[in-house]
């Protein structure tokens, strides 16, 4: 007798073996949602291009609310507005490296930027003029972040292990000053270079082997430096990104979260971590951008599946500790903020026409100033975006199955249980005759209109089941799949 069976669409689990594996064999363009998977929108660009590739971008708010976002390629430093990037670079422009990005800060009414390879940048947030070199000689420097009041930097031209700050409140004043608070601090031990430096109350450095706190104290001493963890540091700086008191980065062994004033947790382990190392291009580790969606609880990680650039993103839900992909071309990715719109663009809203008095908000209100905060990235066309475009087709895969007796097991049809009503799934069935074989799939079988079911006739003794889900959907949940046992064979 053909019982149906319910196979929920349980966490994606790469590193676990398939045969009753307690989630899915395959997330692919999906987002993980509570218990289930949602759709994953493809990158909607509305800028103008920069002229080469991107190699770092920042979203700020300014004194007067307004949204502020700064970008830098090989050559040029940028500032965008109403669409447009426009070219802020200093006379003569930039060199960077190959291996060179660019690392931005907001400091008061000012933005400043490195990138290694040329003197530090600063230039008004308001982009009213042209970046120029920042005062007081600071050294070259890879990293940038604030702490407290103080610019930090790290892996300092000819000193990669050394974290060097400004004066308080003085973004001008470089060396060893007592009387501003300006000083250096190389750090000792096997860490390696610098590879990282994230800033707030608290910094937290990385170095390829290592991991410090940099705590505030006051003069004369000012800061007191804490190697909290040894042995776990990161090969990728761009992999690090910040989100109030924890810290998301890819180590040598997979990726972690560590939270200030407590260490370290495995976020990856026996999960993804295995299947992440496999597949990333480790000779391009310094492409990889990190980026955080905090209206939908997620961290992003942009990452090359080979030599051709980035080219998929790796996606985890901190509050559910679960896991998806989507194979989508970025240069980078960056914590962005939604624009705000001019009096001139209130005519037509979200592709409404309005009129001043048909407005769904008075002119004061916040609607109309932007700063939301999202995920945003740079498409290979040097053009930004945010990733609310069409849903891209989803593919998830069930745990496989296989009877008690491994008898030859029999599929008649299969019901989706997807929400949606713009979802259009294709069902395939995938099956082997034994642990050792490769999975064979079935051709594509779409809904039968008059049962709303998928209809096989399929025999194997382990079978997976596969849903592409075209169009976009509010929740995947599972398959339920019409299976009978039959005799040994």
């Amino acid at each position: 007798m053909i019982k149906p069976t319910t196979l929920k669409f349980g966490e994606w689990l790469p590193d676990q073996a398939a045969l009753s594996s307690p989630g899915v064999t395959e997330a692919q363009n999906i987002q993980p949602h509570g218990t289930g998977f949602r759709s994953w929108g493809s990158l909607a660009t509305d800028s103008t291009a920069l002229t080469a590739k991107a190699r770092g971008a920042v979203a700020m708010i300014d004194g007067d609310a307004n949204v502020r976002m700064f970008a830098g390629d090989a050559t040029k430093l940028y500032r965008y507005a109403a669409g447009t990037w426009t070219d802020k670079s200093k006379s003569g422009g930039y060199s960077n490296d190959t291996l060179d990005n660019w690392n931005f800060l907001k400091f008061g009414t000012q933005v400043i930027a490195t990138n290694f390879a040329d003197n530090i940048q600063i230039g008004p947030i308001d982009g009213t003029s042209v970046f120029a070199d920042l005062g007081g000689s600071p050294p070259k420097a890879r990293f940038i972040t604030g702490v407290r009041s103080f610019v930090v930097l790290g892996d300092i031209a000819s000193h990669p292990t050394r974290v060097q700050w400004s004066g308080q409140n003085n973004e001008t004043s470089w060396g060893t000053i007592p009387a501003t608070q300006a000083d250096f601090q190389d750090l000792v031990g096997n860490g390696g270079k610098i590879m990282a430096v994230t800033g707030g109350d608290v910094g937290v450095i990385f170095q390829e082997r290592s991991i410090w706190e940099m705590r505030y104290e006051g003069p004369p001493l000012v800061w007191s430096f804490n190697e909290t963890s040894v042995g776990i540091g990161t090969p990728s700086e761009g992999s690090v990104v910040r989100y109030g008191n924890s810290v998301f980065f890819l180590s040598d062994s997979g990726f972690q979260r560590y939270d200030i004033g407590k260490g370290t947790t495995p976020i990856g382990d026996q999960k993804v971590d295995r299947w992440f190392l496999d597949r990333v291009n480790k000779e391009s580790y310094y492409t990889i951008s990190a980026a955080i969606d905090p209206a939908n609880s997620k961290v992003v990680w942009s990452y090359p599946n080979g030599s051709s650039g980035n080219d998929e993103l790796l996606i985890y839900d901190w509050k559910s500790d679960r896991w998806g992909y989507a194979v989508i071309d970025t240069e980078i990715i960056f914590d962005g903020l939604s624009p705000g719109y001019t009096l001139d663009g209130l005519d037509s809203v979200g592709g409404t026409t309005y009129t001043l008095d048909s407005l769904p908000a008075s002119l004061d209100s916040d609607l109309w100033k932007g700063g939301a905060a999202g995920l945003y990235g740079f498409s290979t066309a040097h053009k930004s975006g945010d990733f609310t475009g069409t849903a891209l087709t989803a593919r998830l895969e069930s745990e496989e199955v296989a009877s008690e007796n491994t008898n030859i097991l029999t599929c008649n049809n299969v019901l989706p249980l997807i929400e949606g009503g713009s979802a259009v799934n294709t069902v395939y069935v995938a099956t082997r005759a034994n642990q050792n074989s490769d999975i064979s799939y079935s051709s594509g079988v779409t809904v039968n209109s008059a049962t709303g079911q998928h209809n096989f006739r399929k025999s194997a003794r382990y079978m997976r089941f596969r849903v592409d889900i075209a169009g976009g959907f509010d929740h995947a949940l599972g398959v339920r799949a019409s299976i009978a046992a039959k005799g040994l064979r």
